[in-house]
C-alpha cells in the first residue's frame, strides 16, 4: 500500500505544478493585446522581429494567421486585418507565451513585425526565438503577388 502513494506521488505533482503556473500566468498576461514596443532589456525569453514582404498588408496577415492556426496548443486573443495577439502553450508544462504580429504599409511595400514573449521565468531555451523563425520561414516561401501598399 504504501508504494502505490509514492506511485502517485509524481502526477500529482506535476498537476499541481500545472495549475500553479495557469494561475502565475494569468496574472502575468499583458494588460493589452496591442503589440509591446520591444523586448525587455537583458530579456532572454522575448524575440521579436521585422521583416519586408511583397503582397497586401491583409494577405501577408491571413498567410500569417495560417501558420498560427496550424500550430498546436494556441489560443487567438484578438485579430483584426492586420494585428492579432495569440498564446501559445508549451508541450509538458504548459507555460504561456504570448505572440503579437501586425502588419503595415510604407512607401517600400509591406511590413511585418511579430514579438514573442514568455509571460513566466528569466529564459526559454531559445522557443521564442524558433517560433519566430519558422514563422518567418513559411511566410518568406510564399509567393505573393506585387502589390503597391
Amino acid at each position: 500500500m504504501e508504494q502505490q502513494r509514492w506511485l502517485l506521488l509524481p502526477p500529482a505533482i506535476w498537476i499541481s505544478c500545472l495549475f500553479l503556473i495557469q494561475i502565475l500566468g494569468g496574472f502575468a498576461a499583458p494588460s493589452s493585446s496591442e503589440i509591446p514596443h520591444q523586448c525587455p532589456e537583458n530579456s532572454h525569453n522575448c524575440a521579436r522581429m521585422m521583416m519586408g514582404l511583397e503582397g497586401t498588408p491583409e494577405e501577408v496577415h491571413t498567410a500569417a494567421m495560417d501558420w498560427i492556426n496550424s500550430q498546436d496548443r494556441t489560443t487567438v486573443q484578438q485579430q483584426t486585418e492586420s494585428s492579432s495577439h495569440t498564446v501559445f502553450r508549451t508541450k509538458w508544462m504548459m507555460f504561456q507565451d504570448d505572440f503579437f504580429l501586425e502588419t503595415g504599409c510604407t512607401e517600400n511595400g509591406t511590413w511585418i513585425q511579430v514579438h514573442s514573449e514568455s509571460r513566466l521565468g528569466i529564459g526559454d531555451m531559445g522557443v521564442n526565438q524558433n517560433r519566430v523563425d519558422a514563422l518567418l520561414e513559411y511566410i518568406s516561401s510564399i509567393e505573393f503577388e506585387v502589390s503597391d501598399c
